[in-house]
């Protein structure tokens, strides 16, 4: 299977069944553009989506909740000391953790407050482009707004407990020195005709409904499997979605294809 080298079609398919199964409540820090999406696409693969933003019961919401999604989009200091309340309440009950910094590159301001939050303890994936996770490493802004227009060199250097997810025309996933290529995703980029606005914050949310199911052999090995999985589950959603014959048909057939992951036909097309 192109993309999972040591993660079997089984063990992918395996992670989007036990989603439909144990309908996990999966709390996302939303951003106001692509929430409803979010939410969307969760209930689709079987998950219980719950948004809230307000610090005074993040620190209850976080402990019910199986995991935490973290969306910097639109920030603000508000969201800033919403998020950070987030992150320290998933480290403290030990809950899987997502944090998309969104544009953190376009402006000092959101990449000053984005490495404020990496600077706190906490344990999970980071989920980004490449123009975001270079504007991490480098701390320097790329000015690409949302969006990694360049081809940039990412180190292998990441912090120890945490798992860099990198979206793009070819996902890959870096940890602890190593750097896993994701094919499929590269494929199926180049066949699709819709550029749905949403869908890369709709990717951290699937890797928070697939955080909080999969089991891997360690925690760093959950993550890996969980950025796999949702990385592999987008790239079927979005194949579906290109054969659409409009952009709104694209979003329902999105939708309609993440639905699909916890059915036979998502594992058979892993192994094409």
């Amino acid at each position: 299977m192109n993309g999972a080298r040591e993660q079997t079609a089984a063990q992918i398919a395996q992670v989007f069944r036990d989603i439909r199964e144990r309908k996990p409540l999966v709390h996302m820090l939303p951003n106001t553009v692509s929430a409803a999406l979010c939410a969307d696409g969760l209930s689709a693969l079987g998950a219980r989506p719950l948004m809230a933003v307000d610090v005074r019961e993040l620190r209850e919401i976080t402990e019910q909740s199986d995991a935490s999604v973290v969306n910097l989009g639109q920030l603000n200091q508000e969201k800033t000391e919403a998020a950070g309340q987030l992150l320290r309440c998933a480290a403290e009950f030990g809950k899987p953790l997502v944090l998309d910094p969104v544009g953190c590159g376009a402006s000092g301001f959101r990449l000053q407050e984005v490495q404020k939050l990496l600077a706190l303890p906490w344990n999970g994936i980071v989920k980004g482009n490449r123009s975001e996770l270079y504007s991490i490493q480098r701390n320097q802004c790329t000015r690409e707004g949302v969006d990694a227009i360049e081809m940039r060199e990412l180190s292998l250097q990441i912090p120890e407990g945490r798992v860099y997810f990198v979206t793009g025309k070819a996902d890959c996933i870096l940890w602890d020195d190593k750097q896993r290529e994701l094919l499929k995703p590269c494929i199926v980029q180049e066949r699709t005709r819709y550029n749905i606005a949403g869908s890369g914050c709709l990717v951290g949310a699937v890797t928070g409904a697939c955080s909080s199911v999969a089991a891997g052999q360690n925690q760093q090995q959950t993550y890996i499997l969980a950025a796999s999985a949702a990385s592999l589950g987008m790239a079927f959603a979005l194949e579906q979605a290109g054969t659409a014959g409009g952009y709104g048909s694209a979003k329902t057939a999105l939708l309609d294809g993440l639905s699909r992951l916890s059915e036979p036909d998502f594992e058979r097309w892993l192994l094409q």
